[in-house]
Order: structure tokens, then C-alpha cells, then sequence
């Protein structure tokens, strides 16, 4: 009786995985392969970008044939240490106030050296805390109060930039106050690269690296000290400004894909793909197709910049697409094919479900803190956007 019990409580209906690895996900049985093409697609701007406390940010002016010009600002808080809750700077001397700032690369060359024409003004006002701030936002500044205007030198690859403030920089520094009223009362700063004086160039600066601050160097009685203030662990954001003058998107919103769709980080345009049309024609002619595989393929136009983008993501509009998150790959760019490829299975699969596509959004990996651009090919042309995908029904 104890065996016969235990064997009928081992015998459950539940779904398991168990086994799911020993199976080839290419190994499918009487499986069949179906290309879709792209019905429709257009260009869209994306200065809706959320630009708020980003770690990892762009600033510089750059401009090309096909993009035209763009412009990166940096606007942030001074705060005070993480772990300091006041400061004291009445009644000692300041000798000097230095800002370092940490940048991983120059765009577009990284194997060379730029001369960057900084400048650095106290805002007019502070920014402030309960306000998210996108690509499109900045904050006016007090110009009486320049902390630094001059040029500073790059090298190949990663490194430091050290500028030394002046103006008024040790009267708004100089004052006994608690975290937040410290933060408050100096406003913060807006960070630049001016186009005159300058290489031009974009320069990725690392906010997280612990060597990105402003030293404040200062002594007491015949004792020197230094302090450290924080120009990342505060509220900040940054600040795009596209000028598309003379290119095939100046003063549109939207631009249809007819030939080409435009992908521009930082704030600029991302590109929407429909396949509506044929995704019902399949669902018609296949009501049970169980999608085991499916790749988007994104073709580069034969014009886009040599320098591309590492990866392109894909939302539905609201949230990610990450089919395969497991596998590390999806939306990198293939030298060989001149094509991003993403992989969709889920979501082409959801589409089917609902039997029509609202459209794909297409977007440049962390475009709010890279510069590189891309054409893509649009739905008139021979080598189209397209999903290959293999189902069984």
C-alpha cells in the first residue's frame, strides 16, 4: 500500500523544464521557413530622451553630411560627499579649486589627441529635485559668473582632464551649510565644449569613476587641507541641440522610409517598422504557426558613416525586446551581411497572437551617452528590412 500511495503522489500534471536543455533549439521537426518584409516605416524624433542621472554622458559639438550639427551641454548639482552631511569653508583660505574630469574616449577618432575648449558658468538657478530632465531641457546660467574658459588636451583612449576654476568660485564655495542647503545655495554648473577654440569632437565622460570631482584645496592657520566635492553623486542631466539644417530631416518630426530611415542618438531620431500587412496575410494562411525562431534584419544603408553603432535594441513601444537575453548577442551589428540582426521569436509570436503589428521601434544602444549614427535601408528598396523566421504549425 506504501509503494502504490507514493507512486500516485509522484505523478503530477505540472509543467516542469526538466529536459528543456537536452533539446536543440535548432532541431526542429518538420519545421517550415517564411520571410516577412516590411510594409511601412518612417524616421521619428526622440527628444523625448530622459537625460536624468545618467552615469555614463556625452559632451561636444559634432556635425556630418547626412546628421548636420549637434551639441552636447552637461548640467549639474555640487554636492557635498556621500558620506558628509555639512561643510565648514567660512574661515579658512582657499588656494585652489580643481575639476577633474574622467572620459573613457573621444568621438569620432579614439586613436587621437583633441584640444577641447571648455567652458564652465554657475546656473542661475538651481535644479531642481523633484523634476525629471530630458534631452530637450536646460537651465540659463549666470554669466557673471564664468568658473573656467580654456582649452585642455585629449590623449588616445581613456584619461583624465584637470581644470582649474577661478571667477567666483571661492565665494560660492566658501559658506557653512547642511547637504541640501549647500547644494542649493551654489546652484550648480553647466559644463561645456564651445565650437571656437575646439577640435571638433565628442567626449564620453565616466561620472562613476571616484576621480570625477572638484578638489578644493585650502588652508587653516599654517595647515593645508583639501576637501572633495561631488559633480555626479548630485542631480544632473544632459542637454542635446540637433541642427539639421541642408540634410534630408531638417524641420520634420517624422520622415517617411520609403529609401532610408535615420537612427541618431542623443535626442535625435529613431526609426519605426511595420509589418503589419504581411504578418496578416501569414496569420490567414497559418493560424496554428508556432514560431520557434525569428530574426529581425536590419540592412545598413550603403551611405551610413564607416564608424557604426555597436548594437541596436527594439521596443513595442512600451517596453524592451529581448527575446533571447540569455544568448548576449541580439541587435549587433554584422560586418559580414552589413546588417543588425535581433532576434524576436516572443514577440513576433505575440503579434500573431493579437493578429496585427502596431510597429517596431528601433533605437541606438545607449544613446544617450554615444555618438555614432546609422542609415538603415528603407521598405522600397531590393535588400530590405525583413524577418526570417521558421515555424511549425
Amino acid at each position: 500500500m506504501l509503494l502504490t500511495l507514493f507512486t500516485l503522489a509522484a505523478c503530477t500534471d505540472d509543467e516542469s523544464d526538466l529536459g528543456s536543455t537536452l533539446m536543440d533549439a535548432d532541431a526542429l521537426y518538420n519545421a517550415k521557413e517564411y520571410t516577412m518584409t516590411v510594409d511601412t516605416a518612417y524616421s521619428l524624433r526622440d527628444d523625448s530622451l530622459l537625460t536624468t542621472g545618467n552615469t555614463e554622458i556625452m559632451i561636444g559639438n559634432y556635425h556630418d553630411a547626412i546628421f548636420g550639427k549637434v551639441t552636447a551641454q552637461y548640467f549639474t548639482q555640487i554636492t557635498l560627499p556621500n558620506a558628509t552631511t555639512s561643510v565648514d569653508l567660512d574661515g579658512v583660505t582657499i588656494d585652489s579649486v580643481v575639476m577633474t574630469l574622467v572620459y573613457d574616449s573621444v568621438f569620432p577618432d579614439t586613436s587621437r589627441s583633441y584640444s577641447l575648449h571648455f567652458e564652465v558658468v554657475q546656473l542661475a538657478e538651481a535644479i531642481a529635485s523633484d523634476k525629471q530632465y530630458y534631452a530637450i531641457d536646460s537651465i540659463g546660467v549666470n554669466t557673471d559668473a564664468v568658473l573656467y574658459n580654456g582649452t585642455v588636451q585629449t590623449k588616445p583612449g581613456s584619461g583624465t582632464m584637470d581644470l582649474r576654476l577661478g571667477g567666483p568660485v571661492n565665494d560660492i564655495l566658501r559658506m557653512t551649510a547642511e547637504r541640501d542647503a549647500f547644494a542649493e545655495a551654489t546652484k550648480g554648473l553647466r559644463i561645456s565644449v564651445l565650437p571656437a577654440g575646439s577640435d571638433e569632437g565628442m567626449v564620453a565622460l565616466n561620472l562613476s569613476d571616484t576621480r570625477t570631482l572638484i578638489r578644493v584645496h585650502y588652508h587653516y592657520d599654517t595647515s593645508a587641507y583639501h576637501f572633495d566635492l561631488s559633480i555626479s553623486n548630485g542631480r544632473h542631466f544632459t542637454h542635446f541641440v540637433h541642427d539639421y539644417s541642408g540634410t534630408a530631416l531638417d524641420g520634420v518630426r517624422s520622415l517617411d522610409g520609403a529609401q532610408r530611415l535615420y537612427l541618431d542618438p542623443l535626442g535625435g531620431f529613431k526609426a519605426v517598422v511595420s509589418f503589419d500587412r504581411t504578418l496578416r496575410a501569414f496569420r490567414e494562411a497559418h493560424p496554428r504557426a508556432v514560431v520557434h525562431k525569428a530574426d529581425l534584419l536590419l540592412p545598413v544603408a550603403a551611405e551610413a558613416d564607416a564608424k557604426k553603432p555597436q548594437r541596436i535594441i527594439a521596443t513595442n513601444g512600451t517596453r524592451y525586446i529581448n527575446d533571447y537575453i540569455s544568448a548576449g548577442v541580439d541587435g549587433y551589428y554584422h560586418s559580414d551581411s552589413s546588417r543588425y540582426r535581433i532576434r524576436v521569436p516572443l514577440h513576433l509570436q505575440s503579434m500573431l497572437r493579437d493578429g496585427f503589428d502596431k510597429g517596431t521601434h528601433l533605437l541606438i544602444d545607449a544613446r544617450g551617452s554615444v555618438a555614432e549614427r546609422t542609415v538603415l535601408n528603407g521598405y522600397n528598396e531590393t535588400d530590405k528590412i525583413k524577418i526570417n523566421l521558421i515555424y511549425t504549425e
